[in-house]
């Protein structure tokens, strides 16, 4: 890379300057004056320094070899090599892994020759290694000895057990007839007889007539031919029942195996084998450090951050690359020239010392130009605020002024909206140490105070009046009595809802009247930073709260003076 020509810089006209130190003022100005909206004639330029800086960059490239074990089930996979067993598996691994790292040096060195001088090129592993073929032996499963399968533990490769119902019997004692194989005759209850009731006709002598007699007679029992006893229809006689969970074959089918006696083995899966299989694998390791040659600390430590090549090399005019291979280790040290311009600029009385690095006059850290260039604004917006007033409202054209001008600058615009949160350190990152994370805290207070204490007292100028609406309510309560209890809510909830949107017009129109008294060119949006430091709900919810409140206040207040008589 050429070096860059220390007697160039941007001048006002678009040309070169001469002095870097100009060249580099301009350059803050052109990043402060827009988020400041101050002259650039602010900052002058007291004194300036060009040096270059050797930033001494090492990469160190480690080739790393790894033998990747791995076992599965059955045969070798598809292109691996077979070795015998497990010794001359670890001994195949071993040649690979010398070949591999015998030929690192030569690879590596070869890969050096073509890339030496650009620094931003990093070996790959194709570079230092060619993948080899995976090798591996298979052995026969111990826990099955290569069956792929094992007794089943559960019948012990019988395949059926003896029935739990039954324990073994195939039947269970009836217990309807008690293992008797008869049972009480239940047309007889075992009486033998049965009892029929029976008509006959019978000549009354004395009436000279027929009259009708009822008689009862004994008869054997025909359904157990007087023995009282029959046969036990459940179980037939036999006096036993056939077990319904072995259908009487007294043993049952394995549910582990399935009647099958074995179970198939898990070690290998069914395969009856085991493969164990291993292969190279190679990987690089790369390491970063920058170390900067200079007596500055604030320099060394920038370019000592910079996090890797690509950012050293961003900032270098020339570079030169040395490169060592030491076996498996590839180093290579690249010198970057670095231009580091340091200007001392005076603002407002006030100096701070910026620092711009490379050819591009890349800055880090402003160290504050913004916020001493907007200190003196703050002071006065701090002295106005203390002639105000929170309760009740109160404020003066003089917070008004020294407001707007406190929000004409971006900066303080952009605090202004973070003002509400707890962390405010992106603020300072975001805009490159312009302002400092104590101007930050201090400048977010000041405006959220003033912000707040303007908004407020604008609306207690008028528009706050909007919460005395529900007073109308009483008329219309009276009015709306007759329509009975719906008429009533509907007349109470639109009067709730009139009063919240008034109050958000309210709102609206207090925003535009801060806008215009703050930021009557459109920037920063006043009701952006009213939104962000939740003014604006803090109001809404109020309004709500006042309209609920006085609403029903108003409706009880006017049902006792004035009580709905009954029809």
């Amino acid at each position: 890379m050429p070096r860059t020509d220390v007697t160039a810089g941007a001048s006002s006209d678009g040309g070169f300057a001469t002095d870097p130190g100009i060249r580099l003022l301009t350059r803050i100005g052109d990043f402060v004056e827009p988020l400041t909206r101050f002259d650039r004639g602010h900052l002058t330029l007291e004194s300036s320094q060009y040096v270059n800086v050797d930033v001494i960059a090492r990469q160190v490239f480690r080739v790393v070899f790894e033998t990747v074990r791995s076992e599965g089930n059955g045969a070798l996979p598809a292109g691996a090599i077979e070795v015998a067993d497990k010794d001359a598996l670890g001994r195949e691994c071993e040649r690979q892994l010398a070949a591999s790292r015998a030929a690192v040096h030569g690879r590596l060195g070869a890969w050096a020759a073509e890339h030496c001088d650009a620094p931003q090129m990093h070996p790959s592993v194709s570079d230092c290694f060619t993948p080899l073929a995976r090798a591996g032996h298979v052995e026969r499963c111990a826990p099955c000895q290569g069956a792929g399968r094992i007794a089943c533990s559960l019948c012990e490769t019988a395949g059926t057990l003896t029935c739990e119902a039954c324990e073994g019997r195939g039947s269970h004692p009836c217990k309807t007839c008690n293992t008797t194989g008869e049972i009480t005759c239940p047309t007889c209850n075992g009486m033998r007889t049965v009892v029929t009731q029976k008509e006959r006709k019978i000549y009354d002598e004395e009436t000279s007539s027929h009259r009708i007699e009822h008689v009862q007679e004994t008869a054997t029992c025909g359904a157990c031919n007087g023995a009282g006893i029959i046969k036990c229809g459940k179980c037939g006689g036999r006096t036993t029942i056939v077990c319904t969970t072995c259908q009487g074959q007294k043993t049952i089918g394995c549910p582990q195996c399935r009647g099958s006696g074995y179970l198939r083995c898990e070690t290998c899966d069914g395969e009856g084998r085991r493969h164990f299989v291993a292969e190279l694998s190679c990987s690089i390791r790369e390491t970063f450090e920058a170390a900067a040659r200079s007596a500055d600390p604030e320099t060394a430590a920038v370019l000592n951050g910079l996090s890797g090549i690509s950012a050293v090399l961003g900032l270098a005019a020339t570079h030169r690359s040395i490169v060592e291979i030491s076996g498996d280790t590839l180093r290579r040290d690249t010198t970057a020239v670095t231009p580091v311009t340091t200007v001392m600029v005076e603002v407002n009385g006030k100096r701070t010392q910026v620092r711009a690095f490379g050819p591009q006059q890349d800055i880090f850290d402003y160290h504050n130009i913004a916020g001493m260039l907007l200190s003196d604004d703050l002071v006065v917006l701090k002295e106005a605020l203390q002639a105000t007033r929170r309760m009740p409202p109160r404020v003066s054209d003089a917070l008004h002024a020294s407001l707007a001008t406190v929000l004409a600058s971006e900066v303080n615009g952009s605090i202004a909206e973070g003002a509400a949160k707890k962390d405010q350190n992106g603020i300072v990152a975001a805009l490159k140490g312009v302002v400092t994370a104590d101007y930050v805290a201090q400048a977010g207070a000041a405006i959220r105070k003033s912000v707040g204490r303007a908004y407020w007292a604008m609306l207690a100028k008028g528009p706050a009046a909007v919460l005395a609406i529900p007073l109308l309510h009483a008329p219309i309560d009276l009015i709306v009595r007759r329509q009975g209890q719906g008429g009533w809510l509907m007349a109470l909830t639109g009067m709730m809802l009139v009063t919240f949107f008034a109050a958000l017009a309210a709102h609206y129109w207090v925003v535009q009247q801060l806008q215009t008294r703050l930021a009557p060119g459109g920037a920063p949006k006043i009701g952006r930073i009213v939104d962000k430091l939740n003014l604006t709900r803090a109001w809404l919810a109020a309004a709500g709260v006042a309209a609920l409140a006085l609403t029903l206040a108003v409706a009880s207040l006017t049902g006792l003076l004035f009580p709905m008589t009954p029809p």
